[in-house]
């Protein structure tokens, strides 16, 4: 699904779009915001195209600076037509409206999977209810949550929306109008599960959803036409890869420490760091491959953009990768400092530049560390980017 929220006043129009997809790509997004422009009249910058991060998505619309092949036209021209057809849905569908936000909590959906710790996560459940003026009846309500979708694992060939699909019917069976829920700075974030993987997708689904539900039922809406969009491109710097070579004795180097450590007897934890070494150092040797066979790769993820909008009394600050948590977790303590607005942090957005780690990340290592395309200290130049922006709206 596409699904999209529109909301205008006599200023400005914007709107939001989340789609069941592993990411989106900036060429997926232009084509999409020019689709919606040329539909609707809403400028294309004012228009956030974000996904779920289903791991059970199509993928065949990305190109070589994604997943290295060719992009299908086919799968494109779908999406686009798509997206677009629900931006203009929803524009035209446009009433009076009152508008509110808050929060819920799941402290036990979610872990942090690289410290392995339930500690380092961000619970919280951000709803934003949108309501007609004249009535109780729903029109949309836009949720987000931190956990990566991937429940049904990589031997699992069926198209799925995952969780988040599973919580969209929930509320919208529950509630009527459109569930939106959008990804939040899940990258170092997966969710909890154990079981079938089909009946965790529905049981999580179901858990996200009826606590939507509930925050949804309890909050007050108020008259609220805010509406704020800023794009700002940001420079961020490359980070240091490996040539194809070097990353060859790597593995070997790796794999030589895991089966001598399996010969001295070492313990499980230690037997499971190295086997975490070993595979990060595999998924680096495909990475220095990559670059030398599409240099492109970093030099776009290098260029990306990030949005801040508000809506109501909701700032989002849309982010263009798998950003680790602990940002969103500062980013939101300090716009709700400075501005005293409620924010949530948007992942996957108008762009993919993939993980954005933490300098602690940089020293522990990792999946993330290794398949990265950005330098550790990209993290905080886009936090402070995002900042910058949501300061220069105050003073609008």
């Amino acid at each position: 699904y596409a699904r999209a929220l529109v909301c205008a006043n006599d200023e400005m129009t914007l709107g939001m779009v989340v789609v069941d997809l592993c990411f989106v790509t900036r060429e997926l997004t232009d084509l999409a915001r020019a689709e919606i422009e040329k539909q609707t009249g809403i400028p294309g910058e004012h228009v956030v195209i974000s996904a779920t991060h289903t791991h059970s998505g199509p993928s065949g619309f990305a190109g070589m600076e994604y997943w290295g092949s060719e992009a299908d036209p086919r799968l494109t021209e779908f999406l686009v037509t798509q997206i677009a057809q629900s931006v203009s849905q929803a524009h035209a569908a446009l009433v009076p409206a009152q508008i509110g936000f808050a929060y819920g909590h799941l402290d036990t959906m979610s872990r942090n999977r690289q410290q392995n710790n339930t500690t380092v996560i961000d619970p919280q459940v951000g709803v934003l209810k949108v309501q007609q003026k004249d009535s109780r009846e729903m029109i949309a309500v836009l949720a987000n949550f931190t956990a990566h979708p991937v429940i049904l694992g990589s031997e699992n060939l069926l198209l799925s929306s995952e969780f988040p699909g599973q919580a969209c019917r929930t509320v919208e069976e529950t509630l009527g109008g459109v569930a939106i829920l959008t990804q939040g700075a899940c990258g170092d974030m997966t969710i909890e599960r154990n079981g079938p993987p089909h009946d965790e997708v529905a049981r999580v689904g179901r858990a996200i959803g009826a606590e939507i539900i509930k925050v949804s039922e309890l909050i007050r809406v108020v008259d609220d036409n805010t509406l704020f969009s800023q794009t700002q491109n940001v420079d961020l710097e490359p980070r240091s890869v490996s040539s194809p070579e070097d990353a060859l004795v790597n593995i070997d180097a790796r794999t030589q420490a895991l089966a001598d450590a399996k010969t001295a007897g070492k313990p499980k934890r230690i037997l499971d760091d190295l086997q975490r070494e070993v595979y990060a150092a595999n998924t680096t040797s495909m990475l220095a491959k990559m670059v030398v066979e599409t240099p492109s790769i970093l030099e776009h993820a290098i260029h990306p953009r990030i949005q801040v909008t508000r809506i109501g009394p909701l700032i989002a600050v849309s982010m263009p990768g798998e950003m680790f948590v602990e940002y969103q977790l500062e980013m939101k303590q300090r716009i709700t400092q400075d501005t005293g607005q409620p924010a949530i942090v948007v992942g996957y957005a108008n762009d993919y530049i993939g993980y954005i780690i933490t300098p602690r990340a940089q020293e522990t290592g990792g999946y993330e560390k290794a398949i990265s395309l950005v330098s550790y200290t990209s993290g905080r130049t886009l936090t402070e980017a995002a900042m910058s922006i949501v300061r220069e709206s105050m003073a609008k």
